[in-house]
């Protein structure tokens, strides 16, 4: 039952939080997104890479959840899978950089977050990151492949805040990354296919 509330409390702060982001897309739309399709040999190998890392990041992804309901799991043991995420983002956000050169301004910014995650308070990085305020304009198909970055990135500000891991913050981080899956299928369609 409280995986279904922390479900549903994620999917309205999803739609809520959208509103005031740059946009989302449903699957129809992202498949009419315009991409870079003319691409060599070595990009289309990229591209499968990438579709590897995907499904890589949903696997970490859904262990992170699981271990939420572990009450010996530690701060360092979140941390090691947040980071795993955010580094299988990285590498997400630079072929979606070269699909989608639209996106490449917005998502070269969403970056910059991870040089701030030592300092940056968990308010500041809902205001300029979840919610686009640091970041420039950008079309919707750039919203969800940020996202997977993002999300990852404010459990680890979670975390620092409360290495406790109090109730709290493991359904907040449990929303977070809940969230965050539900954007792995349009990131998929929008970078790799």
């Amino acid at each position: 039952m409280k995986k279904l509330f922390i479900y549903s409390l994620s999917c309205l702060l999803f739609v809520s939080f959208s509103a005031y982001a740059s946009g989302t897309l449903d699957m129809d739309e992202a498949k009419k997104v315009k991409r870079v399709e003319d691409f060599n040999e070595q990009a289309k190998r990229q591209l499968s890479v990438i579709a590897g890392l995907l499904a890589d990041y949903e696997i970490e992804a859904k262990k992170l959840v699981a271990e939420l309901e572990d009450d010996s799991l530690t701060v360092d043991a979140v941390n090691k899978r947040a980071n795993k995420l955010i580094d299988l983002s990285e590498l997400v956000l630079l072929t979606a950089r070269f699909r989608l050169p639209q996106c490449d301004a917005y998502l070269s910014q969403s970056m910059v977050l991870k040089d701030k995650l030592a300092t940056i308070s968990h308010e500041q990085l809902e205001a300029d990151y979840h919610l686009d305020g640091a970041l420039p304009a950008a079309p919707a198909e750039c919203y969800h492949t940020k996202d997977m970055f993002v999300h990852p990135a404010t459990v680890v500000v979670l975390t620092r805040d409360d290495p406790s891991l109090s109730a709290d913050t493991r359904d907040t981080i449990d929303a977070e990354i809940t969230e965050v899956l539900g954007h792995t299928e349009i990131v998929r369609e929008l970078v790799v296919y």
